[in-house]
C-alpha cells in the first residue's frame, strides 16, 4: 500500500496536469458564477436574502438556479476538453516523451500504475466540476446556507448521480484512447471526435448529450437516473472501457 500511495503522490505532484486543474477550475466556476448572477438578476434576486422574505416560490428559483450549474453547456465543453488533455498527459505522454521507459522499469506492475493514473485521472475529473459548484452555490446564496438542503433536495441527488455517469464516460474515453493511440495529440483528436461527434450529428441519445439533457429534468417527478439507458451509458460503457485499457496497458510495450 505504501508504495502504490508513492507513485499517487508522484502523479498528482505533476506541474502540468495541476496547471491544468487550476485553469479548469477557474473557467468552470467564472461560466457558472455568470451563468448564477444572470438568472438572479433576471428575477429580481439578490443573493443573501434570506428565505422567509422571498417565500417558497423565491426558493424554487433558487433552486432552478442551482441546478443549471451542472447542466451549462459552456461547463462541460469545457469539461471535456480539459479531461482529454489530461487523460493523454497521464496515459499517454509519458510514452511518447520516453519517460516511460523509466517508469515501467521501477517495481511496479502495469496493473499498479494504471489503478494509480486512473485514479488521479478521476480525481481531477470530479474536482473539477464539483469544486465550483459547491462555492459557487454556497458563496452566492451564504445567507441562506442553511437551507439549501432543503431547496436543492428535489433534484440535487439526481443531479450527482447524472454528474457521476458523465464524468466516467468522460474519463473511460480519455483513458481508451490514450492507450489506444499511438501518440498524444492524435489521442486527443480522436477522443475530441468521439465526444463532440453527437452533438454535431444531433444524435441527443449518447452521451455526453444524453446526460446535459437529462440534468435538466432531475428532480422531475417522471425522471430517474436508475434506468437501463443511463446505468449503460454513465457505468458499463465505462467499466468496459477501463477494461479494455486495463488490457492495453499490460499487453502494449512502453513505447
Amino acid at each position: 500500500m505504501e508504495r502504490r500511495c508513492v507513485i499517487f503522490r508522484w502523479e498528482m505532484n505533476d506541474v502540468v496536469k495541476n496547471v491544468l486543474l487550476l485553469f479548469g477550475i477557474l473557467l468552470v466556476g467564472m461560466a457558472m458564477k455568470q451563468s448564477i448572477m444572470g438568472v438572479n438578476s433576471s428575477m429580481g434576486f439578490v443573493s443573501g436574502t434570506e428565505i422567509e422574505l422571498f417565500g417558497p416560490l423565491r426558493a424554487k428559483e433558487v433552486a432552478s438556479s442551482i441546478q443549471i450549474l451542472l447542466s451549462l453547456d459552456d461547463v462541460w465543453t469545457l469539461m471535456g476538453f480539459l479531461v482529454l488533455l489530461l487523460g493523454a498527459l497521464t496515459f499517454r505522454y509519458d510514452r511518447d516523451s520516453g519517460v516511460a521507459r523509466s517508469i515501467y522499469s521501477l517495481p511496479y506492475s502495469n496493473g499498479e500504475l494504471f489503478g494509480v493514473k486512473l485514479l488521479s485521472l478521476l480525481i481531477y475529473g470530479f474536482t473539477m466540476i464539483l469544486l465550483p459548484f459547491a462555492y459557487v452555490s454556497v458563496t452566492t446564496y451564504a445567507s441562506i446556507l442553511k437551507y439549501l438542503p432543503q431547496i436543492t433536495s428535489n433534484f440535487l441527488s439526481d443531479a450527482l448521480v447524472l454528474v457521476i455517469f458523465l464524468v466516467l464516460y468522460l474519463v473511460a474515453v480519455a483513458t481508451f484512447v490514450s492507450l489506444a493511440s499511438p501518440n498524444a495529440f492524435l489521442a486527443f483528436m480522436v477522443g475530441f471526435a468521439v465526444i463532440y461527434a453527437p452533438r454535431v450529428t444531433g444524435l441527443s441519445n449518447v452521451p455526453p448529450v444524453l446526460f446535459i439533457n437529462a440534468l435538466h429534468r432531475s428532480g422531475s417527478s417522471d425522471f430517474t437516473p436508475f434506468t437501463v439507458h443511463y446505468i449503460g451509458w454513465g457505468l458499463l460503457v465505462p467499466l468496459a472501457l477501463f477494461a479494455l485499457s486495463w488490457v492495453l496497458i499490460r499487453r502494449r510495450d512502453v513505447v
